[in-house]
């Protein structure tokens, strides 16, 4: 039976029954009221205790709309910014507080300030981050949070200059201001990503002649900024190339790793894997380091593909560094997955429609199956699993396509859609650290009027999340608890 619209106005409440390997097991499934975003500017999904906050960006007005823990409505607030056309550089939560940094112009100077809201969007307090003369405008900074929320640094990166500010959130203070020079580095154009340790110290990772013809000269450079002192790396990975690097800090060891896939003709065809880690400690010596590769085993096509192959080489096709999960141990779980993308030359077009087809959007879009890489703390290979998948969709970008990782202590969970369409199965894989797994269905959009964007989904327990459903120019958010 289709359910009543009239429902949704004031929350829904769905349970259902998800059939596991293991037996079945309940999980309860909360669906908030229609959200309209179509005239927003952007949006984000925030925790605060047991609370959902939904943020709204109108430009240069902002609206939280308030959610008790079962997403039923309880107020909208809207957040008052004196300043003239303010620009949201970022927000986020830690303990009890909503903290949002913005950006505005006063006369020639750029302004950037934190404020300090409770969890009812009051404002408690601000705290002035930047004044003076500057390049960027409102809006253009870039941030990184780090996983225990304690710390955020804004950067801004322009030729050869990066410029980063680090921010103790939980005092509201700065720690540390840096302006440094990265010379025989085009820092916008070379830019890979950047993170930031419970601890304060950021990291940036930039990466350049990563490209077939100019292998030869192909170089990282991984960069420390600690406190008021930069620590520059260059890292050796030359006659390869990549499809995709990630930077992660893992905290328990006070380290920082990088990962990815790597071959040495093309981007889509990847021979191996590449691992680098090292100590804080160790990166406050400046010195030339390798990056180690590893070939893939001979049997992962096998269990990729369920064929065995003679004669033909261990080669990877389009498939690209997801994410990367660290180990308790030091080691780190590498998550690649396949992804394809077609531009559809339709009969009756010209050649200059056929040319521009991508950018108008006839676009195919293939996201399927995941390769878990799990290395030990020296980057030799633990175990390797894949999880098989297929998701197919046309002209959406793939915004509902891929999958959210839920971490647990005893295992992660992976979560997907099984197919892009309004009545779908959602699936979940659950590996633990040996890399034992199960699949199973979690719940059914069928007749639920959802479509669900796991990219964007928000852990907020060991035991769930919230993901948003947007359509038709409206969001729902789905709570689901395990």
């Amino acid at each position: 039976m289709r359910e009543n619209k009239n429902w949704r106005n004031i929350g829904l409440t769905i349970w259902m029954q998800a059939i596991m390997v293991v037996g079945a097991l309940c999980q309860q499934v909360n669906i908030s009221r229609d959200i309209n975003v179509r005239n927003d500017f952007a949006y984000d999904i925030l925790n605060v205790k047991d609370e959902i906050l939904f943020f709204r960006d109108k430009g240069f007005e902002f609206y939280f709309d308030l959610f008790d823990a079962n997403l039923e409505y309880k107020r909208s607030v809207e957040l008052v910014l004196d300043e003239k056309k303010p620009m949201i550089e970022n927000i986020h939560t830690i303990d009890s507080f909503v903290q949002i940094i913005y950006a505005y112009r006063d006369g020639v100077d750029y302004v950037a300030r934190m404020v300090r809201c409770d969890r009812r969007v009051n404002i408690q307090d601000t705290l002035e981050l930047i004044r003076g003369p500057f390049l960027f405008s409102p809006g253009e900074l870039r941030t990184v949070i780090s996983e225990d929320k304690s710390h955020l640094a804004l950067f801004a990166i322009d030729k050869s200059k990066l410029f980063v500010i680090i921010i103790d959130t939980r005092q509201m203070a700065v720690k540390a201001a840096v302006d440094m020079e990265v010379s025989e580095y085009r820092l916008y154009e070379h830019f890979q990503e950047a993170t930031i340790a419970n601890t304060g110290q950021v990291f940036f990772l930039f990466e350049k002649n990563n490209e077939s013809w100019d292998k030869e000269k192909h170089m990282m450079r991984l960069i420390m900024v600690e406190d008021v002192n930069a620590y520059q790396h260059d890292l050796v990975c030359i006659n390869t190339v990549n499809s995709g690097v990630k930077l992660g800090v893992d905290n328990l060891n006070s380290a920082v790793s990088i990962v990815g896939l790597y071959g040495t003709k093309d981007v889509n065809e990847t021979e191996g894997y590449l691992f680098f880690s090292d100590s804080f400690n160790e990166l406050r010596n400046p010195q030339m380091r390798d990056v180690q590769q590893f070939l893939f085993d001979d049997n992962i096509l096998v269990d990729l593909n369920g064929v065995e192959k003679k004669n033909k080489k261990n080669v990877l096709n389009d498939f690209f560094t997801k994410t990367l999960i660290h180990r308790k141990d030091g080691g780190v779980v590498i998550v690649a997955e396949l992804q394809r993308e077609y531009a559809r030359r339709n009969a009756g077009i010209s050649n200059f429609d056929r040319a521009m087809a991508a950018s108008r959007g006839y676009v195919d879009y293939y996201s399927e199956d995941l390769i878990l890489f799990s290395l030990q703390p020296d980057g030799n290979l633990f175990w390797r699993k894949v999880l098989f998948k297929k998701q197919f969709s046309q002209d959406d970008e793939g915004i509902y396509s891929s999958f959210f990782t839920l971490k647990a202590p005893s295992q992660i969970h992976f979560i997907f859609n099984d197919e892009i369409k309004n009545n779908n199965t959602v699936s979940e894989y659950v590996i633990d650290p040996l890399g034992n797994y199960r699949r199973s269905s979690l719940l059914s959009t069928e007749y639920k009027n959802l479509k669900l964007r796991f990219q964007e989904a928000l852990q907020t327990s060991a035991t769930s999340f919230v993901v948003p459903s947007e359509k038709n120019g409206k969001i729902n958010l789905v709570k689901i608890t395990f």
